[in-house]
Formats: C-alpha cells, sequence, structure tokens
C-alpha cells in the first residue's frame, strides 16, 4: 500500500503498525488452530483447561494489537494529512500570482477535500485488510501442515484471482482518475451555477445551456463511475465463488483421490470457511486501496505542480526595511504567456519614477494594462525583462516578500476577509470611527475580532476593504477603482477629504480611476494604452 510509504517520511512508526498487524494476523490464525484442536479433544472425550488458557492468552494479544495497530494507523493518518495540507497551503502562498490566476479551483478544492478525506476515511479499513493478508498468510502455513494438496490447490485459486485483480486494476486506476477531474469539473460548473446566479435567472438560454453541461458531465462521470464498480463487482464475486467452488473440490473431490487428506477433512473445511472471511475482506477493500492511491497521487502531483513555479522561500526572504524614498521601473515589461510559452498580452517596456508623498493617478481603457502594470509596481509580478529599483537599488527575488510589505492594495477583484489577519493590538475605538467615516457603522460592527456582517453591497465592501487597508497603515496605498460603485456624495468625499488627508500624514497614493473631475487633486495623471504609458492629454477628456 502507498499510504506506507508516504506515512514513512512522516515519521510515523510504521515498523511498530506493522509488526503489530502481522502479530495480530498471527494471533487470529492461531485461535483458528486453538479451536480445532480442541474441537478434536472434545469429540474424543479429551479436553485439558490449557486450552482454555491458552485461547485466552491468544484473544487478549489478538484484541491488544489490533487495537494498537488500528489506532496508530488512525494517528499517523490523521498526522499526515495535516502535514501535508499545510505543506500545501504554504505552497500556494509561496506561489506565482500568474500561476493561481490560472489554475482550476475546482481541482485544488477537490484534492485538498475529497481526497484528503479519502485518505483519512481508508484508513481503518486498510490496516483491517492488512491484518486479514497476515491472518491469511498464517492460515496457509496452518493448512499447508494440515494438507499440502489443500495448500498447493489453494494456492492456485489464489493466485488466478490475484491474476484476475491486477488485469482489471490498471483500467480501473485509469477511469477513477478520469472520475476525479471530471469531479473536480463539476465543482468548476456548480461554482458558476452560485456565482452566476444572477444571470443565469435573467436568462433562461444561458441557464439551460449551462445546466445541459451539468448534465453531461454528470452522466459521465456516472458511467465512469458505473464501469469502475462493474469491475469490482466482478472481480469480488470472483474471489468468492472460487472460494467455494474450492471448498466443494477439497470436500467431495479430493478425498475420492487422497486417502490420508479424509482424517484432516474437517480441520481443512473449518480452515477453508475461516479464510473466506479474510479473502472477503481484502477483496472488499481492493477498490478501496485504488482510491486512496489515486487519491495520494493527485496530493503529489498538485504539490509537484506547486514546485514548479515556486521562486520565493520565505525562510530566505532578506529585509528591506519598512521606508523609501522613490521607486523606480527601468524599462520594464511583463507578458502573459500561453501553454506553449507565446506571449498573448505584454506591456512595456515601461520606464517610470514614483516619490514618497506623492498623489498618482492612472487612466485607461478596458485591457489597456493598468492592473498588469499595479501587479508589477507591487511585485505580485516579477518582470520578465527590466527592473523594478526601490530606492535607486535593484530588488532581487530574495526581497520581494519584504517590498510588498510597503503596499496596501485593494484590487477591483479584491477578497474581503473576515478578520484583520496580520494586525495586533487593535484599537477598536479606531475601527469604530473609521466605520462612521466610511458609513458603515450601521451596517456593521467590528466584535471579537472580526466584523459582524460581511454581506454588504459592492459599494460598502469596497469601503469596508479601504478601513482594513487603513488599520494596516503602510507607506504606498494603491486603489483599483475604489470610488466606482460609490455615490456622488462620498465619490466627492473620497477624492476631496480621504485622499488629501492620507497624502497630509505622508503616505504615497496610487489609484486607477476615471473620475476626471477630480484629476486635479493629483499630482500627476498617467495613461495606460495598450500596454504602453502615454503622455496625458488633458485637453481631449
Amino acid at each position: 500500500m502507498k499510504i506506507l510509504s508516504y506515512l514513512e517520511e512522516y515519521d510515523a512508526p510504521t515498523s511498530q503498525i506493522v509488526f503489530m498487524t502481522a502479530l495480530s494476523g498471527l494471533a487470529n490464525a492461531a485461535i483458528l488452530a486453538i479451536i480445532n484442536s480442541a474441537a478434536e479433544m472434545i469429540s474424543n472425550n479429551d479436553i485439558e483447561a490449557q486450552y482454555f488458557l491458552l485461547y485466552l492468552t491468544t484473544f487478549v494479544l489478538y484484541v491488544y494489537t489490533q487495537r494498537y495497530a488500528l489506532s496508530q494507523t488512525v494517528i499517523a493518518i490523521e498526522k499526515f494529512i495535516r502535514k501535508v495540507r499545510v505543506r500545501i497551503a504554504d505552497k500556494i502562498r509561496s506561489a506565482e500570482l500568474h500561476f493561481i490566476e490560472n489554475s482550476e479551483r475546482g481541482e485544488m478544492y477537490t484534492r485538498l477535500t475529497q481526497d484528503s478525506n479519502l485518505i483519512s476515511q481508508s484508513g481503518l479499513l486498510l490496516i483491517t485488510a492488512a491484518q486479514s493478508g497476515m491472518v491469511l498468510v498464517f492460515s496457509f502455513l496452518y493448512l499447508a501442515w494440515l494438507s499440502p494438496i489443500s495448500f498447493l490447490m489453494t494456492i492456485v485459486f489464489i493466485s488466478l484471482a490475484v491474476y484476475i485483480y491486477l488485469f482489471y486494476e490498471k483500467t480501473i486506476s485509469k477511469q477513477l482518475h478520469l472520475a476525479t477531474q471530471k469531479e473536480a469539473k463539476f465543482f468548476e460548473y456548480f461554482s458558476h451555477l452560485l456565482d452566476g446566479f444572477k444571470e443565469l435567472k435573467m436568462n433562461r438560454q444561458k441557464s439551460d445551456d449551462l445546466f445541459e453541461h451539468i448534465d453531461t458531465l454528470s452522466q459521465e462521470t456516472e458511467k465512469l463511475k458505473v464501469n469502475v464498480g462493474l469491475q469490482q463487482v466482478t472481480t469480488l464475486m470472483f474471489s468468492r465463488m472460487s472460494f467455494y467452488l474450492l471448498l466443494a473440490i477439497l470436500v467431495f473431490v479430493v478425498p475420492s483421490f487422497h486417502a490420508s487428506h479424509v482424517d484432516e477433512i474437517y480441520k481443512i473445511s473449518t480452515t477453508i470457511l475461516f479464510i473466506i472471511g479474510p479473502i472477503s475482506m481484502l477483496v472488499s477493500s481492493l477498490p478501496t486501496v485504488s482510491q486512496s492511491n489515486v487519491a495520494l497521487e493527485n496530493l503529489t502531483e498538485l504539490e509537484t505542480q506547486l514546485d514548479g513555479v515556486i521562486i520565493e522561500i520565505y525562510s530566505q526572504q532578506q529585509s528591506m526595511g519598512s521606508d523609501f524614498n522613490e521607486i523606480q521601473l527601468e524599462k520594464a515589461t511583463f507578458s502573459y504567456p500561453d501553454k506553449q510559452g507565446k506571449s498573448l498580452f505584454s506591456i512595456g517596456p515601461i520606464t517610470l519614477s514614483i516619490q514618497k508623498g506623492e498623489m498618482l493617478f492612472i487612466v485607461g481603457g478596458n485591457g489597456s494594462g493598468k492592473s498588469t502594470l499595479l501587479k508589477l509596481l507591487t511585485g505580485l509580478y516579477y518582470p520578465t525583462k527590466g527592473s523594478v529599483d526601490l530606492n535607486s537599488e535593484l530588488i532581487d527575488r530574495t526581497q520581494y516578500a519584504s517590498y510588498r510589505s510597503l503596499f496596501a492594495i485593494i484590487f477591483t477583484d479584491f477578497h474581503l476577509f473576515d478578520k484583520l489577519y496580520g494586525l495586533s493590538n487593535i484599537d477598536d475605538k479606531q475601527v469604530k470611527e473609521l466605520l462612521r467615516l466610511m458609513q458603515l457603522d450601521k451596517k456593521t460592527k467590528y466584535r471579537a475580532g472580526e466584523f459582524t456582517q460581511l454581506d454588504l453591497s459592492t459599494g460598502q465592501k469596497k469601503r469596508l476593504a479601504f478601513v482594513a487597508a487603513i488599520l494596516d497603515n503602510k507607506p504606498i496605498y494603491i486603489f483599483d477603482e475604489l470610488a466606482a460603485d460609490q455615490d456622488p456624495q462620498f465619490r466627492q468625499y473620497f477624492y476631496e477629504v480621504i485622499l488629501p488627508d492620507l497624502k497630509l500624514k505622508g503616505k504615497t497614493i496610487i489609484a486607477v480611476t476615471h473620475d476626471d473631475k477630480y484629476f486635479h487633486v493629483a499630482d500627476r495623471v498617467l495613461k495606460m494604452e495598450e500596454g504602453q504609458l502615454v503622455h496625458y492629454d488633458e485637453g481631449k477628456h
């Protein structure tokens, strides 16, 4: 089982688990031998108390070893899952933004939730199956001692069953991988159904088309899983039929050709009946083994993808200080590549200098490169060519995390967190006052370290994000269309009161805006056009 090799990497007591599993299987098989011997003595009116004591001792050993193996397996697997999830989360936050923007969210969620839960739930079943395997080994040894010919015939039937399983296993594993991918795609479709609910409600044709995709995908997933299930049923039924056929041969056929076999027929029959349970357990666990192996491969694949896009290692990042005098872009460019590495869209080369305490407005049409410029400026994108300099010094990859800490930014697609993460010793009075200034004091409160209400309008969410940004108290503030979705009165208040007040406090402000009515507030207005910074002609606006 792959899970054991993974657990060894996390200092799990795999050797002890395997040993206790083997000992449990031995004790289980020994119980069979003791019962057979005691039953034979009873039939001869000759039973000794030591057999009962031996049975009790073996039974206690079986219970203790099985409990140890099961409990340690549960602890080890849950520790493994916790470490893997935390490690993947750490790698995600260390990955490049461009990778996250182009990743399938549904696939990530499926692997971190569905796959990890499958591994967690399979732990007890897998160790029980391993114990059943040990029981079979020791039962086969006992059977070989009773009747070599019965042992050989049993091995033949077992080998045939294993061959059938291996024949189907590759196909099953491949189909399980496909089913997992389709489950992730279903999550994506379902996200569209929820996130685009209003649009779908307004457009029946669009709604029907999306639903048809969901229905088609569900049918394809169902077909895959049914095929896998039917193949697993075939394997299961073949194994059970094989053992009952084996039992019939050993009881009705073999005694006719092997006289010594008759003397042990009772014990042989009992042993065969006894091992049917472990065999059924093993066969029944095979689907779970296949599924858990696929789940482990999915998690490994996700980590491998993340390892390929991790450039920054937090432990290796260097500090740059907490202040600046000037930020410079020196012929900086950035390109969005397709899967073949060809450029889909690029900005630059851009040469730009931003001084401390400056208020800078950026304008430009949709798709002109404004947001890309902000991501390049803030270090979320690394320049393809050129450089980003701080105080006339080149920023290298080991300094980017420190460089980003200079900024508080609100993008158009910002995320509003439920708590003020990263802040300590928060002044509740200051939060309350900011909520009042943003006209949010009647919409939400700040209690017990979190906001009581996040179900707000788009404009209100932007204002709440602004509150969080102010509390961050960074040297540089970047606002991407923050004033959009606000009423005229608040928009005027934002440009003529809030931004000048931030500037008076020594903050540097960069705002993407189309509100030309308030351009006079800015020290400079720059324009992005087709990925280039061009001269802004105020007379044309």
